[in-house]
């Protein structure tokens, strides 16, 4: 299904924020405006109606989220919410769907030629927020095959766009002249793979969305994600939030509390929501390279699975769970599961050390591994690949 509107959103983002996790505000921001009409289709994502702008570079836009082509479907697949932790990728690794964490609490960047030097120090300012509050740590690519690169998008605004999660070496984070703390933390929280607020699943249980003052094409932006995979309660004052008076076309209020109120203007800070929620997803000792054990290799005294409880397909996991399933320890994804090692060791080496990156344009045959996203795969001889465990740090 294909419509066509004349829209503001354009081909950079808003500054409005929100997240699964969790500051937001009545801030005025920025908008490119599109001279033509831009062309918006339904796709699917997690089995949710998203309406995206087609970038035609195999990425699309929906606001300040761009989304991979192998986040989305054209229809429906079946989305589960309990998969078990043993579930294989497709042969193709770059089609594997969802959102996926970045491995050892690490974003891993590299900032682009074309920053000035003021959103260069937007940037690092915004990372010290998330870093001295939250698990997450940032490293300036060296040699790794994942990493986000931060850029000007060429405009003067107070706006920017992002990826959700970590995407290989395609990760981007647009960013405009004018961007300031507020709008560079957010889309920092998208690179961790939170959507907006105001749009969870629980969401109309807090707040009420006033489409009849929502600009034309602007709507999808506020719609439910019914399956979203929300971390602690509803955060209004999440940095994911969206402010209330967003993508307004007439003066009056997008969103309102239940009681008709307006919420505070969004500051460049993370919400108490926001700290607990980040660390609950991304938890502490995933980002400094595990104990590394006692190193005489004589077994289990720093077993990675003591105290973790097996699988169960009666419970409903969060993102960054962990579990032991077969004799393996594995932590919960957005959508998935990753293994992180085998039971009954510590994990003293890189599994990785030597192995490739994963390249569309190559054929392998089973038995090959590879290394994706910050992790190694084999493939099977049905031709799906089965995550063995985490690189190390």
């Amino acid at each position: 299904m294909k419509t066509k509107h004349l829209i503001n959103l354009g081909r950079a983002a808003f500054i409005g924020l929100g997240i699964l996790a969790s500051s937001c505000t009545n801030e005025s921001f920025d908008e490119i405006t599109s001279s033509q009409e831009t062309e918006l289709v339904k796709k699917f994502f997690n089995d949710d109606v998203v309406i995206v702008e087609d970038l035609k570079n195999g990425t699309f836009l929906s606001g300040d989220i761009i989304y991979e082509a192998r986040q989305l479907t054209d229809q429906k697949v079946g989305y589960n919410a309990n998969p078990e932790p043993n579930e294989d990728l497709d042969e193709k690794l770059g089609f594997y769907r969802g959102v996926q964490k970045w491995p050892n609490n690490t974003i891993i960047y590299v900032l682009d030629n074309s920053l000035t030097n003021n959103q260069i120090q937007v940037t690092l300012n915004s990372m010290r927020e998330w870093s001295t509050k939250t698990n997450i740590r940032f490293k300036e690519r060296t040699n790794e095959s994942y990493y986000v690169t931060i850029r000007n998008n060429g405009q003067s605004c107070n706006c920017g766009s992002a990826n959700l999660g970590v995407n290989g070496n395609r990760g981007r984070i647009n960013i405009g002249t004018g961007t300031s703390e507020v709008v560079m933390i957010h889309e920092i929280g998208h690179t961790l793979g939170y959507i907006h607020e105001q749009t969870r699943s629980d969401r109309d249980n807090y707040v009420r969305i006033l489409f009849e003052n929502i600009q034309d094409g602007a709507e999808s932006q506020f719609r439910k994600n019914e399956n979203s995979l929300n971390l602690g309660e509803f955060d209004i004052k999440s940095t994911m939030m969206y402010g209330a008076y967003t993508f307004s076309k007439n003066g009056q209020p997008t969103i309102v509390q239940l009681d008709g109120t307006t919420h505070p203007r969004r500051r460049a800070e993370l919400s108490a929501g926001d700290i607990s929620g980040t660390n609950e997803a991304y938890p502490s000792g995933d980002g400094d390279g595990g104990d590394g054990g006692d190193g005489d290799g004589d077994g289990n005294e720093n077993d990675i699975c003591d105290g973790i409880d097996e699988w169960s397909p009666n419970i409903r996991y969060s993102v960054g769970d962990k579990v032991t399933y077969q004799g393996f320890l594995y932590e919960r994804d957005f959508y998935s599961w990753n293994r992180l090692g085998e039971c009954g060791t510590s994990q003293p080496v890189d599994i990785c050390e030597g192995v490739d990156p994963y390249s569309g344009n190559r054929s392998y045959s089973p038995g090959d591994q590879v290394t994706y996203n910050g992790y190694l795969y084999l493939l099977q001889d049905n031709r799906r690949w089965s995550n063995q465990g985490r690189c190390g740090s």
